[in-house]
Order: structure tokens, then sequence, then C-alpha cells
């Protein structure tokens, strides 16, 4: 009501709506990083955000006013009413509302120690890499000018009259890898795709987009690849080839022939860092049916690539990416096919081959001496700037104009190297113009005194208003009568499953009565003395006689039925997280590390980690947390608790039931030693009991069990038995050869779905 307007028995009225409204208004939400990883993630709310980061609030716009909405609609602000942070007359008290000046590491969040620090790692792990490179580079010019120098002086001793055969029609030697598709061959990887090898063929029957088969071994430089194969029905492009130089489905040479219902074509493109490129010199019309044989060849020799369709010459074609070593791999494009044959043959290096890749080398070293250059520019000028940073945040005791000029200097400088990088790399003598002249003007740049760089990351504002500081010193004043209150009846309601005001979430006059209101002032005005630590009040409670009661009690069962009074510990079941990490920890799987990135909701069965730590929204929540009753994300008033078979069946079938299970089964044999098996079967039961339910067993549960695990093994064996698959294919532990140790086992995965295992008493 109080939104849209006053309301006659309403003590809030609309003024101070949006009076409250305005603690609030300049406040917005961010992600702050907690390493120099910067990798996004997509947020259902906030859309891309840091996958290592952590939420913040901030008051983004300090002097933003709040305007009463005209009947409520925040299309019509009443601009003529603007209106100052104010708390309702009627809950008392005033608020003093002063701007707080924040931290660096508030406003500056790049600057934390951590960031910088992954910052200059990974510009180190950079220069090294390119280190690397550099050698490799040097190493490999050493190799292809000796490999020059050897033939240059092979062909100056060969006898004129000795027959040589280095044309790339004539392969000199057999072919290094062939397949007949007769039988699987290992040296295939299925990449994507639903690809079968039946009848001499390798087939692939669906339609899928770049569905994709790799060979292990690595291509020569210098080859020639030999693929027969037949495009089938269904499909739209027919696209249908090979790749060379291949390293993923986003790095390749490819080759391939297009059987389209308008139009075929015999193409070569290249895909580059994810990018597919189409030359239209790559490109020929040629006429081909569905359902045709075909043989595609390919010779490759450096930079070159000739193309020819069942031995009749294609393409002749200079490949604009630079080669790369890689491996062969076959590929189907919205279409279907059968690949028939691969073979690939080695070519011999003809003296022009060798002193092209020798040229290539030589310009590979220069490229990456330029890189490595470029790398050693980006660290310097990381380490200036973060010297400015600091200085202008106040963490640093030197001057802040002198570092800022630096700073900017070693910007433009770095920028020059890595234009320089890219210039040692291109060919083409238009973009060399250009290159040459953006080193012009950045050297310009460079030479002219400056402060202005690029900062490590975004910047926030130095002061906040004060707002919601003022808000939360109100609400957790000691003169406010309720927020004491509410706060240590969920505490109590979440030991006890009961709340001292049973109206959890309604603690007005509408609301129900204390049933302990002393009880409840008491614990309130603890909560307060100890500086509001809530760890004060949990130790507290569960150090009580009340809590450490037993939950039966015949002496007071019929005098405190209700057990209003509290004379027994009220049975209650384990929050869903807690059934969880209870079972993983019972078996030593649980994973206790603290922190860490939030986790997909969909990997709760395999991974070991605390349920906390597990994404949990509306539209995304746990499948088995949600049996048990996990909370309603929206709300933070009380759980609701049910009892329904799916939560048998979830800790019967479950994957890290089975897990547990079998953890725990293989920990308490090996601490159960003996050479007898019956004594070995009764210590087992014993500590299966005090590691799971924390009782020892009865004499009825002993010998139930006892002859369980003598009977089971014997039906384990027995070959007619129907098996049930459980796990639900999320199961990362195998199940015991030995029929015993499976009869144990199954023992412990039905004491998981024990009563006193989820119940709390």
């Amino acid at each position: 009501c109080a939104r849209c307007h006053d309301h006659k028995y309403d003590p809030l009225s609309q003024t101070e709506y949006y009076q409250f409204r305005a603690f609030f208004e300049p406040h917005d939400v961010r992600t702050d990083p907690l390493s120099a990883n910067l990798t996004t993630e997509k947020d259902a709310t906030l859309g891309d955000v840091l996958k290592e980061g952590v939420s913040r609030i901030y008051d983004r716009e300090l002097d933003v006013p709040t305007f009463v909405f005209q009947r409520g609609d925040n299309r019509y602000p009443d601009k003529d009413r603007p209106v100052s942070p104010a708390v309702p007359a009627f809950l008392g008290g005033s608020v003093d509302i002063q701007p707080v000046h924040l931290p660096a590491a508030a406003s500056d969040p790049h600057l934390r120690p951590a960031v910088l620090n992954g910052l200059i790692a990974a510009a180190d792990r950079t220069i090294s890499e390119a280190q690397t490179a550099l050698q490799q580079a040097h190493s490999k010019q050493q190799t292809a000018d000796l490999a020059v120098a050897e033939r240059q002086q092979q062909l100056a001793t060969q006898n004129p009259d000795q027959p040589t055969r280095q044309t790339a029609s004539e392969p000199p030697v057999p072919p290094i890898f062939a397949d007949d598709f007769h039988t699987r061959s290992p040296h295939w990887k299925v990449v994507s795709g639903d690809w079968t090898w039946q009848d001499g063929v390798l087939q692939l029957p669906t339609v899928a987009s770049f569905a994709t088969v790799v060979a292990e071994p690595v291509l020569p430089r210098n080859c020639r690849i030999k693929v027969r194969y037949r495009t089938l029905q269904p499909g739209s492009y027919r696209s249908v080839g090979f790749s060379f130089d291949y390293l993923d489905t986003g790095n390749s040479q490819d080759v391939y022939t297009a059987t389209g219902d308008a139009s075929q074509t015999i193409q070569a493109f290249h895909r580059n860092a994810g990018q597919q490129h189409y030359p239209a010199a790559g490109i020929v019309q040629t006429p081909l049916q569905v359902g045709q044989e075909i043989c595609v060849e390919a010779i490759i020799r450096e930079q070159q690539l000739t193309l020819l369709l069942d031995g009749q010459q294609k393409l002749e074609y200079t490949m604009p990416l630079a080669r790369r070593e890689g491996r062969l791999a076959l590929w189907v494009h919205h279409g279907t096919a059968q690949f028939l044959q691969v073979e690939v043959q080695p070519l011999i290096s003809t003296l022009a081959d060798l002193q092209a890749a020798a040229a290539q080398a030589a310009t590979g070293v220069k490229v990456a001496t330029a890189g490595l250059a470029a790398a050693e520019a980006e660290r310097e000028s990381l380490s200036c700037r973060i010297a400015a940073e600091l200085a202008r945040c106040g963490l640093s005791t030197e001057p802040h104009q002198p570092l800022a000029e630096k700073a900017a200097r070693a910007e433009k400088l770095a920028a020059i190297a890595r234009t320089r990088s890219t210039l040692a790399a291109t060919t083409d003598s238009a973009k060399v113009q250009e290159l040459e002249a953006s080193i012009t003007k950045l050297q310009q740049e460079a030479d002219s005194k400056g402060t202005q760089y690029s900062p490590l990351g975004p910047t926030f504002p130095r002061s906040s208003s004060g707002r919601r500081l003022a808000l939360a010193r109100w609400i957790t004043s000691p003169q406010n009568p309720r927020t004491a209150r509410v706060a240590v009846n969920q505490i109590w309601l979440r030991h006890f499953g009961e709340a001292l005001v049973p109206s959890v979430a309604n603690f007005g006059m509408n609301g129900a009565r204390p049933t302990h209101p002393e009880l409840l002032d008491w614990l309130a005005a603890e909560l307060i003395h100890n500086g509001w630590q809530m760890k004060s009040i949990h130790r507290l409670i569960v150090c009580s006689a009340t809590w450490r009661q037993a939950s039966t009690n015949p002496h007071t069962t019929t005098t405190d039925p209700a057990n209003r009074w509290l004379t027994r510990m009220p049975p209650r079941r384990m929050e869903a997280e807690i059934v969880r990490d209870s079972l993983l920890h019972a078996a030593g799987l649980l994973d206790l590390q603290p922190g860490g990135p939030e986790l997909p909701e969909s990997e709760i069965q395999t991974r070991y980690r605390r349920s906390l730590y597990f994404r949990n929204t509306p539209n995304e929540k746990a499948g088995l947390l949600e049996t048990f009753d996990a909370p309603n994300p929206n709300e933070c008033y009380r759980r609701q608790t049910s009892v329904v078979p799916q939560q048998a069946l979830a800790l019967l079938n479950s994957g890290l039931a089975l897990d547990a299970s079998r953890q725990l089964a293989e920990k308490l044999m090996t601490v159960a030693q003996t050479s007898n098996v019956e004594h070995h079967n009764l210590q087992f039961v014993r500590l299966a009991f005090e590691t799971i339910l924390s009782r020892s067993p009865t004499e009825q549960e002993t010998t139930a069990c006892l002859q369980f695990l003598q009977d089971l093994p014997t039906q384990l064996q027995q070959s007619d038995l129907p098996v049930f698959p459980a796990g639900t294919g999320t199961a990362q532990r195998s199940p015991a050869a030995d029929p015993l140790q499976r009869a144990r086992e199954n023992l412990l995965l039905v004491l998981f779905s024990h009563n006193d295992f989820v119940t709390i008493r």
C-alpha cells in the first residue's frame, strides 16, 4: 500500500516508504577480482562476471536523488518531491549519515597483492614462453640450414647420369600411414559425431556439424594425402573432407568437397584461433554427385598445395596461413559420408623446398626475437604502471607525477614492441606500411612527456555515501528491541527444529507470542553483549543441558506431551546440505578445504566439496538437495521439512551414496583386521554402526546384519539374478569383485538409508 499511497490504518506513510528506499538508492553490485585470472562466466542476473571474483555492494553514485513515484509507478517519479534517507517514525530512533572514506582495496580492487602478484607472474611466464620459443626457432633454423648444406653437398657430388626421383607426382618412399577401415585402427580418435566402422568403411550415418575423427600420427611437413570417400544423403551442404596441420577443431589447414543441391565445389580453407577463413583463390567449381565415389589427393610442399580430384589437377594454391606441425583429421559437415581409404606418403624435399624452409626458419627467428622483446616490454610497462597506481592510491611513498610519466612512456614502448612483433610476421606490403607508420606515431608519443596510462583495472569511488552504514548501525543498536530477538530466534530454530517465536517471519502484532519470552530476551542480550558474535550463541546452546537431553524421556511423555517445557530434545531430520556432507564425511571423502569459486549444481554427485559451495538459485538447484527440502533461495525464514519415498531412494541409488559406501567399506575392512571371517564380520558391523549411526548395534541388529553378510555373497554369485543399474551413471567407484566385500558395501548402503543416520536426536 505505502508504495502507491498513504493508508488510513498503516503506520508507514508513503513518504516514509521512499525515505527508507533512499538508503539503497546509490547502491550497485560489482564483481571484484580475487586473482589475476579475469575469465568470466554468465550470471543469470548480472550477465558476465569474473569466475574468480567476489560480489561487492557499493555506492556507484553518491548523490543520486530519491523521488516519490506517482501511484507507485517508477516511470513517473515526482521530481518535485525528493526525499532523504530516514527510518519510519513508528519504529523509533534516528540515523546520522556521514560519508565513509574507503580503503584502496575497495576503490581499486586490482591493487590487492594477490591480483598484482598474479599479473606479474603471468608476465614472467610470457617472457619464459617467449624465450623458449626463441630457442626453438634457433634450433629449427640450425636444422634447416644444415639440411640445405647437406643437400647442396649431395647434389655437388652426385653422378649426373644417376636418375633422381624428386617430383611431387612420384613419391620415392612407401606410405607412413594407410587405412582401408576393414577394422578399427587404434590410431583414430573420435572428436565428435556418431562414427561407425562397418563393412570396410568408416561411416557417419547421421548429420552433424563438423563431425571429426583424428589420426594420432604427426604428419610429415611435405607429404601426399590421398582420401577416397563417398558423399551420401541426407544433408544440406554435404561438405566432406580432411584436415592437415590439425591442432584442434579451431586450428588446421583443410581440403573438402561440397556436394550441395545448387552448386558443387572442391575447396581449400584454413581455421585459425577458432575462426574459419575461405579465400576465394581456394574455391573451384566442379561437378559432383551424391553417392559418387571420389578420390581427393593433396600434395603439400611447404606453403604450396596442389589438389587433384580423381587424378585430375583442380587447384594450385599458396596457403596464406603459416604451416604448423599437426595431425590428419577426417570430417563431415551438414551431411553424411563413407570413407573408404586413407593414405599418407612423405615427399622428399627438393633443394628449393629446403631453401624455402630455411628462409621460413630465419623469419621464425626474427618473429620469436620480436616476440621476446614485446614480452619484456610488456613486463616493464606492467611494473611501471603498478608503481604509478600504488603511488596514486597512497600505498607508496614515491611521488605520483614522475612515476606516471614513466608508466606512460613504458606503455607506449610496449605498444611499439608489440607492433614490431606483428611487423616481423607480416609480408603484405600495404600492411607493412601501415605498421611502420603506426610505429613512427607511437615513438613520437613516447618521446613527448605525458602522464596518461591505462589503469590496471576499473576504478570506483574513494568514498561511500554512508547511508547503508547508518542504517546498519540503527538496526544493530542496543536500543533496537527487534534485531537481536529475530537473530536468536533463527539460531534456536536451527538447533531445536522449533522456534521460540513460532511465527518466524512475523514479529509484529499479528505474530505468535514467544513460548519462552524470558529466554528469548536473555539470549538476545547475550548476543548484543558478545558484540553480535553468533558463534558464542551457538556454543552456548549446544553446551547447554537442554540441548544435550535425550529425545525420549518416559517420565515426561505424560507430564509434558507437547514438550512445551523442553523436557526432552525434539528429534529433527538433518538439513539437506548436512545429509550430503555427513554421507561424504562418514566415508572420509568430504573436501574440507575452505573457500573457492561457486560450483555448478550439476556436479553435486561427482564433486566432494561441501554443499554450501554449489550453486543454488531459483533456476539452478541441485536435485539431490531438493529431495531433502533444500531452502528456497528467495526466502530466509523457516525451512519446510517433508518425508517422501524419494529421499530413501536417493540414499539407496545415488552415485554419491554408492561411492561413500564402497569407500567406507574398504576403509573399515582395513581397520577390522582378523583372520576369522565371523569375527571380522562382527567387528565390521560394530564399526559400521558406530561410524554411520554414532551408536552400537543392538543384539537384534547385530544378528540381522551378520545373517545378511552370510547370505548375500551366495546370492551375488548366482548368475541368473537380475541386475539393476544404480547410481544413474554418476558413481565413480566400481563395486567390489569379491562377493563378501560387495555384501559389506551393500550393508553400509542400507545403514546410510537408516532413519538414525538422517535424524538428530
